[in-house]
């Protein structure tokens, strides 16, 4: 591979797991199981490796996942709240083993070996033995507070019990002072959860509502703490557990082991069990006896979490800016069923992407019966050859949706025939009977070449935009999931989603989402949240309105940036900016067809070489206008693709008729416009706490002043702001030279 390559290479990689750290960390709406995404990050780590030329701080390689959420004040850890390195392997397992007995230069080393909790990491702070704070991970360095909504959680303790951990027996060892004493301040690491019960009591409430179900306990959970409303997050009954420690003032205990004991005599719920073990042979030994029974433990688990005892142990080997080096995540296979694929179904998404679904003999697998699985695409089903009436191998791994991972062809069936989409269709549509085009593409979680149906009114895609259009990440109209969404398509009360309004809260209240034999009738009170919710959307400004319209090639961030750049949508539909973006990839073209070296046209002689020297020094001067005006400060979320896309998209009959309707329902959504100003085309990254500013307030001060906020440091940061308990983005900061100011100086620049 090639430099050249491995660049173009490790961009997409970084891409990828970016798009799925949004997914998992927050949207609690993963795509692939753990091991995928864990295969994906090392092949760009083995990359950056390979290629340090290319190696970046902002690599997701190099940081801990954010799951920071929109409407919660960012509170700094006393201590850095790190993720783990993961393995699946015994080798690497006993690798760990072998490093730190080189960096300790000692072999007799202790651990303890715990259950890896599928839930959301949190750390609480107890000052003078009281709760006084709950936060998320975040970025390690700061989390979002989510203290009132973890008070809702009926086990956890608002205050420490007095009792006597072993480490009351230890005062000569200079850890714990009088008798029952408690810490000045302790920050107590721990997992929140839903148990099994509650995820299926919440899933039997949507079904009977006609919404969508939930996939899983975690997402439930993920997204359930960083709901705004404290009395919903109550209703859902959370759970919790605590295993680990942050600061501590003064030092309580030792080691990992002292620590479970003196969580138990502080009242804190525990993990059922730890295994304190000597050597890797014992910790091996006490992974396996884990996997025999986490299955019956009330919280989901993946792995086993190997750590070393001793706290003094710990501090001696340290940690990356992402992991420490002291413990390691074994994570366990997935669980996996075998069955018979009885058929190959067809759904239709909302961008019209085909995509094949496993229909199987119901088979009992991680706590559910399963019957359907994805197959993803039609090049995933040759690659492992499945085809129907095959005996397949699923898994549902980090429960996500299940996936069908093999076939056995020596259990196949006489006349199976390879799986063919297009003639298993027909060559149309399913739901709507349109032609359907081969493309490459990279949309619901189908990456490399898929089928579309080509018509925009598909009964299949207006349900799900429909759906898309309601969702909590877009414009949060509750009460309208796939199944209310399907069904308002089917009686032909929505055609775009913005006919939702037309619909009256009587026709809303007598769906029936069932059958003329079984009727689910959808009711008053649903009918009433759909009716309040859709009034309170029209207040939303033009970046959720953008995204919720399902603009092709327009994610959230994208909506967001447009959002900052256009006064409407009437203007963003004739942007003079998305003009402007194309016109400069014009000239990008053409400055690399005419450049002397160019691959697809090289200079023929001398003279043709000094003249396309002219011309791309002339190409190079427009570029250079472009970028220092009406360009200043566009970030690369605003690209050639993004302004050919939604330009189309609003010239042609889908988006026009959009318009149309916004305006009949006098719906006008404002975009918060950033005139050119004092911060037009610099980049601010905040840390620590500022002493009269909350951080959203500071944010807002600098974007209306035409600046952009990143959440990562690098050459091309303009300024770091930076107030009290800054980490390691300051420490990034000036190592790189970039200019360091506190609340005091932005204020002077700012006149306020």
């Amino acid at each position: 591979m090639t430099p050249a390559e491995a660049k173009k290479q490790i961009a997409a990689l970084r891409s990828q797991v970016a798009r799925h750290d949004e997914l998992y960390y927050r949207k609690a709406k993963p795509e692939i199981t753990d091991l995928d995404y864990d295969q994906l990050k090392r092949g760009l780590a083995d990359l950056e490796e390979k290629f340090p030329q290319f190696a970046s701080a902002d690599s997701p390689t190099q940081r801990v996942g954010d799951d920071r959420a929109q409407g919660f004040k960012e509170v700094a850890h006393r201590q850095k709240m790190l993720s783990l390195d993961n393995t699946y392997s015994e080798a690497e397992v006993r690798a760990f083993h072998a490093r730190l007995v080189k960096l300790l230069e000692r072999d007799d080393l202790r651990y303890t070996v715990e259950p890896k909790i599928d839930g959301l990491a949190v750390s609480l702070t107890y000052e003078e033995g009281k709760l006084v704070r709950a936060v998320t991970r975040g970025q390690g360095d700061k989390g979002d507070d989510i203290t009132v909504n973890a008070l809702t959680i009926a086990s956890l303790p608002r205050e420490l019990a007095r009792g006597e951990g072993p480490s009351f027996a230890k005062a000569s060892a200079g850890r714990q002072g009088a008798k029952g004493e408690l810490p000045r301040v302790v920050e107590i690491r721990g997992e929140i959860y839903m148990t099994a019960a509650e995820f299926e009591r919440i899933n039997a409430e949507r079904a009977a509502a006609g919404e969508d179900l939930y996939a899983n306990p975690r997402n439930v959970a993920a997204g359930t703490i960083k709901l705004l409303d404290a009395a919903e997050v109550a209703r859902r009954k959370l759970a919790i557990v605590l295993y680990g420690l942050g600061y501590c003032e003064p030092e309580v205990v030792g080691s990992q082991s002292e620590l479970r004991a003196q969580l138990k005599a502080w009242g804190l719920p525990l993990v059922e069990r730890i295994w304190p073990v000597r050597g890797i042979d014992e910790a091996w030994a006490a992974i396996g006896e884990l996997d025999a029974l986490r299955r019956n433990f009330a919280y989901g688990t993946d792995g086993a979490v190997v750590k070393l005892d001793d706290f003094e142990l710990q501090r001696a080997v340290g940690s990356t800016d992402k992991a420490p080096r002291w413990a390691i995540a074994y994570k366990y296979k997935p669980d996996t069923a075998r069955t018979r694929l009885c058929a190959i179904t067809i759904q239709v998404g909302k961008t019209g992407i085909l995509s094949p679904v496993a229909e199987l003999e119901p088979v009992f697998l991680s706590l559910s019966t399963i019957s359907r699985a994805t197959l993803h695409n039609e090049d995933e089903i040759r690659r492992k050859d499945i085809r129907v009436g095959d005996l397949v191998e699923i898994e549902r791994a980090g429960e996500v949706i299940p996936a069908v991972l093999r076939s056995f062809p020596e259990e196949r069936p006489k006349g199976a025939k390879e799986f063919n989409l297009f003639e298993a269709v027909g060559g149309k549509c399913p739901v709507c009977g349109s032609k359907i085009a081969r493309l490459e593409v990279a949309a619901e979680g189908a990456e490399g070449v898929a089928w579309k149906c080509q018509n925009y009114d598909c009964r299949a895609q207006r349900a799900g935009r429909l759906g898309f259009f309601c969702s909590r990440r877009a414009l949060a109209i509750d009460g309208v999931g796939d199944i209310v969404a399907a069904k308002l398509v089917e009686l032909d009360l929505v055609r775009d989603p913005p006919d939702l309004y037309d619909v009256p809260l009587e026709t809303l209240a007598t769906l029936n989402l069932g059958t003329a034999e079984e009727p689910r009738i959808f009711g008053e009170k649903n009918a009433t949240k759909i009716v309040a919710a859709r009034e309170a959307a029209r207040a939303l400004p033009l970046e959720k309105w953008l995204y919720a319209l399902s603009v092709p090639d327009v994610g959230e961030s994208t909506a967001r940036e447009l959002g900052r750049r256009h006064r409407n949508l009437a203007e963003l539909a004739d942007s003079k900016l998305l003009r402007t973006v194309l016109e400069k990839a014009r000239l990008l073209e053409q400055r690399e067809l005419e450049a002397p070296a160019s691959r697809k046209n090289p200079a023929k002689s001398d003279e043709d070489k000094v003249r396309r020297k002219e011309l791309c020094a002339r190409l190079d001067a427009e570029i250079a206008v472009l970028d220092a005006g009406p360009l200043a400060g566009v970030p690369q979320d605003i690209g050639p693709a993004v302004a050919a896309s939604t330009l189309e998209f609003f010239a042609g009959t889908p988006g026009k008729r959009l318009l149309a309707k916004l305006r009949t329902l006098r719906i006008d959504p404002q975009g918060t416009v950033m005139e050119a100003g004092l911060f037009t085309g610099k980049t601010f990254v905040l840390t620590g706490t500022l002493p009269t500013l909350k951080r959203e307030e500071a944010e807002q001060n600098i974007l209306a002043a035409g600046g952009k906020v990143s959440g990562s440091v690098s050459k091309k940061t303009s300024y770091v702001l930076a107030g009290d308990e800054a980490g390691s983005k300051l420490e990034k900061a000036r190592e790189l030279g970039v200019p360091v100011i506190d609340e005091k100086e932005l204020r002077k620049m700012l006149k306020i």
